[in-house]
């Protein structure tokens, strides 16, 4: 086995270098830690197994006793200083059948979420015991190199489209793969002529001078050639989710109706004076609702590793899909009793730097995130120096009181930025504010339709932010920008350290160009200021609107109630009927496995019972004799003292005398004129029980069982 260690190393490094592209799966740390561990356990037990020459049942029964102690450090070690090894363990046995497909549904990197490291953790420990099996025990020890080779595939076939310099990674595993199986065969060379003069060293050389001449035909290939695109599982687009239509915008005069101005929508913790609190962002206009366009939402795991500072949130009043974030948070972890819920439902949009949670976030709910700063709200005296980036969102037909609105504001600027800063500071300018709510409120209508937006262009202009965003990103639209509407809040009263509550009146929508530089946001909302009346005394506006426009239910989280003008309310949900469920889904899950790993076993007593019925009860009485013979070799072979194949049954017998009996007794009965008696046959049979029996006197009482379950007599015929 010594002369067989540098192949093992081989092996190893080979299997380390297939797992190089599930950093771009994972892209955590603990990864490396999970992949290390793994491979050495596997690499120790396969080499403890090689040396008490164990048969397959111990090595299984180990290995899975080994990945049960190392399932919660190693694929979710976050969840032990909170105390969760038991829920930990059962996500953890779960995540053995269902992390595979999981993988492919969440956008990477998924982290350490959902337990989904057991997947590359299974793969690489049972791959390297049966690798370091095979290369330590097999005379044809080349086989092994499937194990890193299949690794590789695998990593290829569950990581992303994309991977840096592709031909690299594949060239840097294959090279330790190429270089196992020379050792391995430079092995068996000086094992049949010990005295040889070794060419390990020239093959050495002159593989090191193939490889070299092939990484520079590869880096001159991949730099010169386009490669063909990636095939992998992973869609090209792991959507679960889409927002279609649902538009937090259409709710927005919800949050200041009377009893909600002063409602604590939520509490944030860890907020900085300046910071906005981001809920939506929607860039899809039909003319009549501002939703999402085709920006898909992806599942994300939950991360629980990041950069940035640290922001807490607890949900008040606020009932929305949509996760309020500040900044761009780089780590999210839900705290509470729905944390594993909203954790499974959690959905990003990059495009939209936006978060989903499908079913809603409702009141009690708590998260924390790792914040990032963005670029601030462009202030207005810089407006005039954006540029924009190429468009993708085009325009649509505009009201011509809006069309003239804007000529006049612009006047005669002629470069984008400029037309922007000007557009928005006319805008301000000549807009009031009114929600239209309140009894001593001027009315105003709400909603953000063409036919609203052409009204608000009248003299004076009457509405809130919900139309002034709108009609900002439409005619931003017009100037050549690509623009959105985010909706949020802008808390008042922001004191460093300590907690912000943040209320109804805090609302705000704001706009975002994207420009050379990428998306930046412009307030566009006008100065609280009085509202002039008409000649006459009256308002302006005369028609007196519904308090709120219904927003358009949101995937799972709400449905319509029996008025469609009225807001939709939070579905009902049976917290403990869905724990219960997932629970129950995590010990079916964990009863399954179980039930295979112990189907292996029975299956085994299974064949050797029906294989010795089929012996015993044969036609013919040589065949039976015979038979008894047959029983006793398999026995011996699943006993580990397999007898020569190429040799007489006395040979086979040796000095045992009981055998060389049981020899006589079948030679004479297969080679004899007459059939024996079924007392003979009988005897053979009693005869090899016997002999069996022998073997096992002082071996212990667990030696009988485990020759049962070997496989060894079922596979080496």
């Amino acid at each position: 086995m010594i002369q067989r260690a540098p192949a093992v190393g081989a092996l190893l490094l080979a299997i380390i270098t297939a797992c190089i592209p599930l950093w771009w799966v994972f892209g955590t740390m603990q990864l490396v830690v999970a992949v290390a561990v793994a491979l050495l356990v596997g690499a120790a037990l396969a080499s403890l197994a090689a040396v008490r020459r164990w048969s397959a049942l111990p090595v299984i029964c180990t290995g899975a006793a080994a990945l049960a102690l190392l399932a919660v450090p190693l694929a979710s070690p976050q969840r032990i200083p909170r105390g969760e090894w038991l829920p930990a363990f059962a996500d953890a046995m779960a995540a053995i059948v269902l992390a595979w497909r999981r993988l492919l549904t969440i956008g990477l990197p998924v982290g350490t979420g959902d337990a989904l490291l057991m997947a590359p953790i299974v793969l690489v420990l049972v791959g390297t015991v049966i690798g370091v099996s095979i290369a330590l025990r097999s005379p044809r020890a080349e086989v092994a190199a499937l194990v890193p080779a299949t690794i590789g595939v695998w990593s290829i076939l569950w990581g992303p489209r994309d991977l840096p310099e592709p031909w690299l990674t594949g060239l840097v595993a294959l090279v330790p793969i190429a270089g196992y199986v020379a050792v391995v065969r430079q092995a068996r060379r000086r094992s049949r002529a010990p005295r040889a003069l070794s060419s390990l060293a020239r093959r050495v050389g002159a593989g090191a001078l193939v490889t070299l001449v092939a990484l520079g035909g590869a880096a001159a290939a991949g730099s010169l050639a386009e490669l063909p695109e990636r095939t992998v599982l992973r869609g090209d687009s792991p959507s679960s989710i889409e927002l279609q239509g649902a538009s937090p915008l259409a709710a927005y005069r919800g949050f200041w109706a009377a009893d909600a101005r002063s409602a604590t929508q939520l509490t944030a913790t860890g907020l900085s004076p300046g910071d906005r609190i981001r809920l939506a962002a929607l860039d899809s206009y039909d003319g009549e609702v501002l939703g999402v366009g085709r920006s898909a939402f992806e599942r994300v795991a939950v991360a629980e590793a990041g950069e940035g500072r640290v922001v807490g949130v607890t949900i008040g009043e606020l009932s929305s899909p949509w996760l309020p974030i500040v900044g761009e948070p780089s780590a999210v972890r839900f705290v509470g009793d729905r944390a594993e819920r909203l954790a499974s439902g959690l959905h990003r949009s990059d495009e939209l730097r936006a978060l989903v949670v499908e079913g809603g976030i409702a009141q009690g709910d708590g998260y924390q995130m790792l914040s990032q700063q963005v670029p601030a709200v462009v202030p207005p005296e810089r407006i005039a120096e954006l540029k924009p980036a190429e468009p993708r969102q085009g325009t649509v037909t505009l009201p011509e009181g809006m069309l003239a609105a804007l000529a006049a504001w612009t006047g005669g600027e002629t470069s984008a930025g400029p037309r922007l800063a000007a557009m928005l500071e006319g805008l301000r300018a000549d807009g009031y504010v009114s929600h239209g709510v309140l009894e001593d409120e001027v009315p105003s209508r709400p909603g953000h339709s063409l036919e609203r937006l052409e009204a608000l262009f009248a003299e004076p202009m009457v509405g809130d932010a919900e139309q002034y965003a709108t009609a900002a990103m439409l005619l931003a639209r017009q100037l050549g920008f690509d623009a959105r509407v985010v909706v949020g809040f802008t808390p008042d009263g922001i004191v460093q350290g300590q907690p912000t509550s943040v209320l109804g009146a805090d609302a705000d929508a704001w706009l975002e160009v994207r420009t050379q530089a990428g998306w930046v946001g412009l307030d566009v909302s006008p100065e609280m200021r009085p509202i002039p009346e008409q000649e006459d005394g009256s308002p302006t506006v005369v028609e007196e609107p519904p308090l709120q426009q219904a927003p358009a239910p949101a995937p799972g989280g709400q449905r319509e109630g029996p008025d469609p003008a009225t807001p939709s309310a939070p579905a009902d949900t049976d917290d403990s009927l869905s724990r219960l469920l997932q629970t129950l889904a995590a010990i079916g899950a964990v009863l399954g496995l179980i039930a295979l790993i112990a189907a292996i076993p029975v299956g085994l007593l299974v064949a050797k019972v029906v294989r010795r019925r089929r012996r015993r009860r044969a036609d013919a009485p040589q065949d039976r004799a015979e038979g008894a013979w047959a029983e006793l070799v398999d026995g011996l072979r699943d006993r580990g003292e397999a007898p020569p194949v190429a040799s007489t049954r006395l040979e086979q017998a040796g000095e045992s005398a009981r055998m060389r009996e049981l020899a006589h007794r079948v030679d004479r009965a297969v080679f004899a004129a007459t059939p024996p008696t079924e007392p003979e046959v009988a005897a053979t049979w009693r005869l090899s029980r016997l002999v069996l029996a022998e073997r096992d006197e002082g071996e212990g009482r667990l030696r009988p069982l485990l020759a049962r379950l070997n496989p060894a007599s079922l596979t080496r015929r």
